[in-house]
């Protein structure tokens, strides 16, 4: 197909991205909302990473162990970036300053998702993670207009 004829085709697709947008919000910010779901989320970040640590490691030969590393290397970046938020916000950092240090953390929190679904964890692991996704569900609207909350893992 000439790239003349191209052109409609993709300035159509263009417009229906942005129709499909265009009637997203963000959340209206609030400082002290923000603030304190981010100390929440630091909180059961740091609950979460702890619980981690604290169950059985595959062993070498259950095709579990690799994953497992790198689902620990993730929930200790969680852990970090939701320090990182909740520190930002705590010195008075607004929804614009912070935008980038969200966006690190929900790309960590998409990418543990896919490996905690090779893992077997324990159910307080089940537990912790429960509440982190509950904060990040609180949070999403304030830095996204199209935030889909985040469900359970599922195998």
């Amino acid at each position: 197909m000439p790239v003349g004829r191209l052109v409609p085709v993709f300035a159509a697709f263009s417009l229906s991205l942005a129709a499909g947008s265009a009637g997203a919000e963000l959340m209206p910010w609030d400082q002290g909302k923000a603030t304190g779901t981010a100390r929440q989320l630091e909180q059961a970040a740091h609950d979460l990473y702890d619980t981690f640590y604290k169950q059985p490691v595959p062993t070498v030969g259950s095709g579990q162990a690799r994953a497992y590393q790198r689902l620990k290397q993730k929930i200790r970046g969680i852990r970090t970036q939701a320090n990182q938020l909740a520190g930002d916000l705590e010195k008075g950092e607004g929804q614009e300053a912070t935008l980038p240090a969200y966006e690190d953390l929900m790309q960590l929190v998409r990418s543990a998702r896919d490996d905690a679904r090779k893992v077997f964890t324990t159910q307080g692991v089940a537990e912790k993670a429960t509440v982190v996704r509950e904060q990040l569900n609180k949070l999403g609207p304030y830095y996204d207009p199209n935030y889909e909350s985040l469900k359970p893992v599922t195998p």
